[in-house]
């Protein structure tokens, strides 16, 4: 009989063939020391490059990692929600492949989940966080008038929705990502509208965070995550979210 898993990473990954291995070489090598059961999964999102090659090269010397493939590019919120669902750990983290936060943070991240928090997630914006190396000067503009709209119409009370770094409970993450509807970078705010809507208690956590340099969210990818955002809204007003499974 296998042992529990306690704790799921869910990586979701499109044409990071520059990245990829050094970031589950990491992540590997610090939760093959941590004394616990755990698996890795990746979700290739429609790669073009050699991510997906490089991927299957590894499953040979990284034992718990598990892939999945979209046979076309659906999106990070498609993404991690098909790798929530699909893990089994007692605790479900979702990190990005680029490795802005690294794994090792994870332990300032699980005491709160023993103690009865359903969620800890990183906030860039929490004084005790740092950033060492910041976005662009228009990025961080767009990014704040952002914020300030999505706790107005959607999520008040956290300052920074978007650092992917999170850890779910397994019945939070059950829940929460079974009623996901957002499939692109509108998603995060969508999952900790419907924590709100299910009452699920949620921490945020410093971190310290550094910027890839070459981002993938454009200028377009804020707007359509405005458009987005009054999805969320629509759907907390017709109360779409607010039966537990």
């Amino acid at each position: 009989m296998s042992k529990e898993i306690y704790l799921s990473v869910i990586m979701p990954a499109y044409n990071e063939e520059k990245l990829i291995k050094n970031t589950l070489v990491e992540v590997d090598g610090f939760l093959s020391k941590q004394g616990y059961n755990y698996e890795i999964i990746v979700i290739d999102d429609g790669s073009v490059d050699e991510t997906f090659s490089i991927l299957k090269k590894l499953e040979a010397s990284l034992g718990n990692l598990k892939i999945i493939k979209n046979d076309e590019n659906r999106g990070k919120g498609y993404s991690i929600a098909k790798g929530m669902l699909f893990a089994k750990g007692k605790f479900r983290l979702f990190m990005d492949a680029d490795n802005s936060t690294t794994i090792d943070q994870i332990s300032n991240f699980m005491p709160h989940l023993e103690n009865g928090y359903d969620i800890a997630m990183g906030d860039r914006a929490l004084k005790e966080s740092e950033i060492k190396k910041s976005q662009s000067l228009y990025k961080k503009l767009l990014g704040d008038f952002g914020n300030i709209l999505i706790q107005f119409i959607a999520v008040s009370g956290i300052s920074d929705t978007q650092c992917g770094f999170k850890i779910f409970s397994e019945k939070s993450a059950r829940d929460i990502f079974s009623k996901l509807t957002i499939d692109r970078w509108g998603f995060d705010v969508e999952i900790l509208a419907i924590a709100n809507r299910l009452g699920y208690k949620i921490k945020t956590v410093p971190v310290v965070w550094k910027n890839r340099k070459e981002s993938r969210v454009k200028v377009v990818d804020y707007i359509r995550t405005l458009n987005e955002l009054f999805q969320i809204k629509i759907n907390l007003i017709i109360k779409k979210y607010d039966n537990k499974k």
